[in-house]
């Protein structure tokens, strides 16, 4: 072996032995991929899983999420309420609408079926239906109204405790009833009955003049307005033929 040879087999040997120490010093220590412990995957269903979903679907635009937060620990919990079936107490009910002509054609059959007529059933609220109403309300210790309403008529037909009789001092709690009792107080002064002021009011003197009406008519003395008395008067009071 010349000079040169053995130089060139040295320098092999040492960049051998080089290899081999810096594979066993560097190389060796670290773990493979196939080594190394893969990482749990979340499974479907588990609250990780789910914060996950929901972290992509945000596009995570809350941030980075620290341990400990409860944001980032405890799943979001969504409250369900029932419906609300309180009623406030106090509040007020809705105003009762106008009857419609049905329900007044109603009122009107079921007065004049129980006396409080003569009534045609026609659906249109007059003054003798007006009238007929205050006497119902009168029997029934009501405050005189002769409006026609659902509340009414539901009253008519299942009826209700009836209060104390009254004693011909019934108030009139309504232009329409005031109107009607003009009509019969200026009716019973045109007879010549004795009504201390035409105003609207069913005071004692105007039930006086009622009540002697009746009687002087063969009625049966009730002290009230009906649709039976303004019927009457109103014929009393019209003129007669060939008369001026």
């Amino acid at each position: 072996m010349t000079p040169g040879q053995a130089r060139i087999a040295l320098s092999t040997f040492l960049l051998v032995t080089a290899g081999v120490a810096f594979n066993a010093l560097f190389l060796q220590g670290r773990p493979s991929a196939a080594s190394r412990p893969e990482r749990p995957i979340a499974q479907k269903g588990t609250p990780d899983a789910a914060r996950k979903k929901g972290e992509a679907a945000r596009g995570d635009k809350a941030g980075p999420r620290w341990p400990g937060s409860s944001s980032a620990d405890t799943p979001l919990r969504i409250a369900r309420f029932a419906p609300d079936t309180a009623r406030i107490d106090g509040a007020p009910e809705a105003a009762q609408d106008a009857a419609s002509t049905k329900s007044v054609a109603a009122i009107q059959r079921e007065l004049d079926a129980r006396g409080y007529g003569p009534l045609a059933s026609d659906g249109v609220i007059g003054i003798g239906t007006r009238a007929a109403i205050m006497a119902y309300e009168h029997d029934h210790g009501l405050a005189l109204t002769g409006e026609a309403s659902e509340a009414l008529l539901k009253r008519i037909l299942f009826g209700a405790a009836a209060g104390p009789e009254p004693a011909g001092t019934a108030k009139a709690r309504s232009s329409d009833a005031e109107q009607v009792i003009r009509a019969v107080q200026k009716g019973l002064v045109a007879l010549g009955y004795q009504v201390a002021r035409v105003d609207g009011r069913l005071g004692e003197d105007t039930v006086k003049a009622i009540r002697d009406f009746e009687v002087d008519r063969g009625l049966v003395p009730k002290g009230r307005v009906s649709a039976e008395l303004l019927a009457r008067i109103t014929e009393a009071t019209a003129p007669r033929p060939g008369m001026r």
